[in-house]
Order: C-alpha cells, then structure tokens, then sequence
C-alpha cells in the first residue's frame, strides 16, 4: 500500500471546459441505416451505455471513424440495469425504450472536425424488425446491484471494464469540502425535516439519478441504503440533468448531487466535488490525490471507496466465452489495452477520459459497497497511467516494451517499468 496521502482539503479546480467545435448536424433525424451525408457502407457497431461512458464512446468511436479499418459506433445512453435487461433479452436498438420513452440514438460522424467534448448528431432506427441488434452493453455498476431479473443466459458474457468512480457534488459556491458516509445517510435517508445533515436538509434540493443507474446504485450503497430509500427531488433523467440542477440551485448551501468522477472531471469549472470519508474512516479523501489533480490515487490504493468497475456485456461462444460480433470484441479489447496491431489507441482515451483501467488498480471488491482487498494485476500499467492523465507526472523508468533490460528485474509495459 502506499504511504497516507495528505487530509482532504480545500475546493475543486476550475478547468476550462473544451469548446465545442465541429461538424453541422443537418443529418440528424435521418434513419441509422441510411445517413445521407455519410459513408454507409462503414460496419457498424450498436452500443447501449451509461450516461458516464459516453464520453468514452465518444472519443474510441471518433479514432475507429479515421482509422484505417474504419468502424462506425452508433449509441444510446440507458442505465446500468436497463442495460443488463436489454442485452440478456438479446433486444434490438429501436426508437422506443422502457415501454414508451423515446431515446435518441446517437452516431459518430466521419467528420475529423467532430469534437467528442460536445454531442454527437442523432438518427432514426425502426422500432421492430429491421431493427438491428445491440451488440455490446457498457454499465457503470456491479450488475448483482440490480434486481436479478432475467436470468444470464449462456450465451451473454460479462466482462469488468475500467473503474467508475462516482461523488457527491454541490454548487460551486458552497462553503462545503467534504461530507461523511453517515451525513450522506442522514440526508439522503428521511423526508425532509427528518434527517440532522446540516446543511442538506431541503429535500427538493437533494439531487439522484433514476433508481435503476448506476450513480445511484453505487452511491446509495456506500451510504448503507437502498436506492428506493434515497429521498431527493424528482429523479433527474440524465447526468446533464443533474448537473444542470446543481448548477442552477437558488441555495447552494443545501445542494447535494451525486455523479461520476468522469463527468465531474470535465465540468469542474461548474460544480465542486465534496471529499468523501466512509464509516469507520479517519479522514475525508478525494477520488484523486488531491483537489487539483487527476491521477485518481485514492481510488486506486483504498482510500476514496465510492467505486465500481464497468461492466462490458456481449453475445459470447458458448464455452470460449469469447466475444463473438468481431466489433464488439474490437472495442472491448481496445478499451482493455490487450489488442495489439490496431491503430487506435484505446487504452489512452480510457486514461484520459478519468477512469481507472484494471491494470492500474492496487484494490479490487466483489460488489458495491464490499470490502476491498489487495488486488495486482498481472500485466500493470500504474506507470503509463501516472504519466497519461490530465497533468500526469511518473517518476517510472521509461523502457522499450521488449526491452526489460532497464527494468531491474522488472518488465517493461506500455512504455515504463513496472514491478512485474
């Protein structure tokens, strides 16, 4: 384990959000199958994913756009246990989902213009056969975190992806820093006027996400509660929604949200992030070593426990348990860093966009809320993510991958020296 990082103290950083450049979207509206100012003879790939992994999406479907084997993502966000429902069901990607909600599908242009910081244009898909399938789910949660219905069929893998942090938030003109496991359960828990977690205690401006995401499934568990327990304002229907509420709050004071730390990262300029101290903790801790920073040092070591992996669903071969739609496997390897003679660098984006690859991870759990235990992976990449995030620094050896002669008796991966 690593030596004690420093108390958490002070506001989050303000960064300037990236300007949203590009593409027009004059095709939006037009049916998926048929865009009429895009190539459509480009394979396709149908993705459904939390609302805090389209930024992932988002920047892997750009590089497949220009790669020399191209590949065009087409996405809708769902949450994690509509997610688990859709792919173990082998659903197709129609217009409607729940039983009547309209959820725009999403594709990524071919356009080198198209900026992933800003949204991605919209199309049409039929809402039955010839609909196509969805072929790689990407939740933000333990599933066992949903209701255990339908069953897994033999034919669905789930594979853990990347580590999803996630925080509660406020007004960025909150005096507040930081707020422990019990004042989250005192807020959270009662109607308003029951709860003492001063200063949260106006329920309408306590903010969740829908019981069935993963911000809330993670978030109430490490509180100790149900998601059908948290009481707060309506639930908000997306990430951007609970950001916009929080934002735009008349009392800053009384605000409390919940969101992924991916999310957060990126709108720093507009909301702060309060350091969390679980029950039984000595101390509050950022996700990351401090405020300011990116590295994600205390979620990867033990001290920031509101996390979960990613969990990648997909048709598989009964028995090899491989992925079996060559596109969805694609993706998922280039996500992972385990694919090799590709021109897109997916592990890079994974590192860049603020979650934490299994590689770089030093603790693991079976199940939001558990408890950690030590965890090395058996090909590291500490080092390459160290250096790779927002601002990084590595005080790692630089080495040739193949070349370990530099490592002392350690071997070289992505570039640095690790330990094994």
């Amino acid at each position: 384990m690593r030596s004690e990082p420093s108390r958490a103290l002070g506001c989050a950083l303000a960064v300037s959000l990236v300007a949203v450049s590009g593409r027009a979207v004059a095709a939006d509206g037009d049916p998926c199958a048929s865009l009429s100012d895009e190539d459509n003879n480009v394979p396709a790939l149908y993705i459904e994913n939390g609302d805090t992994q389209e930024p992932i999406v988002k920047k892997i479907g750009k590089l497949l756009m220009q790669s020399s084997s191209k590949l065009r993502v087409f996405y809708r966000n769902r949450p994690t246990c509509n997610i688990r429902d859709d792919l173990f069901s082998h659903a197709l990607m129609t217009t409607v989902a729940d039983g009547a909600t309209p959820r725009p599908v999403r594709y990524i242009p071919s356009s080198a213009a198209f900026d992933p910081s800003g949204p991605a244009p919209t199309c049409t898909v039929p809402d039955g056969p010839p609909a196509e399938p969805i072929a790689l789910g990407i939740g933000a949660t333990y599933l066992s975190s949903c209701t255990q219905t339908p069953a897994q069929p033999n034919d669905i893998g789930v594979f853990e992806g990347p580590v999803q942090a996630y925080a509660f938030i406020t007004n960025k003109s909150s005096s507040q820093v930081a707020i422990t496991a019990e004042e989250g359960y005192l807020a959270y828990g009662f109607t308003e006027g029951g709860g003492e977690a001063a200063p949260w205690t106006v329920q309408n401006l306590r903010f969740k996400r829908g019981n069935t995401a993963s911000t809330t499934l993670t978030m109430a568990s490490a509180i100790r509660l149900l998601p059908t327990q948290m009481q707060a304002a309506a639930s908000s229907g997306t990430s951007e929604d609970l950001i916009a509420s929080v934002m735009n709050s008349p009392t800053p004071e009384a605000t409390l949200g919940i969101l992924g730390t991916e999310l957060f990262d990126q709108r720093r300029a507009d909301i702060k992030l309060l350091a969390f101290k679980t029950f039984g903790q000595r101390f509050a801790y950022f996700p990351d070593s401090t405020s300011t920073r990116f590295d994600k040092q205390n979620v990867r070591d033990g001290h920031y426990l509101p996390w979960s992996p990613t969990p990648y669903i997909a048709t598989v071969t009964p028995g090899t348990k491989t992925i079996t739609d060559a596109n969805a496997r694609r993706f998922y390897e280039l996500v992972m860093g385990t694919r090799t003679g590709d021109d897109v660098d997916g592990l890079l984006q994974v590192v860049q966009s603020g979650l934490v690859p299994e590689c770089a991870m030093k603790v693991t759990r079976t199940g939001d809320g558990a408890d950690l235990s030590l965890y090395e992976d058996p090909a590291p990449c500490g080092c390459y993510f160290e250096k790779n995030v927002p601002q990084g620094t590595t005080t790692c050896t630089a080495c040739t991958v193949g070349n370990d002669a530099p490592c002392n008796g350690g071997k070289c991966r992505f570039g640095f020296c690790e330990a094994r």
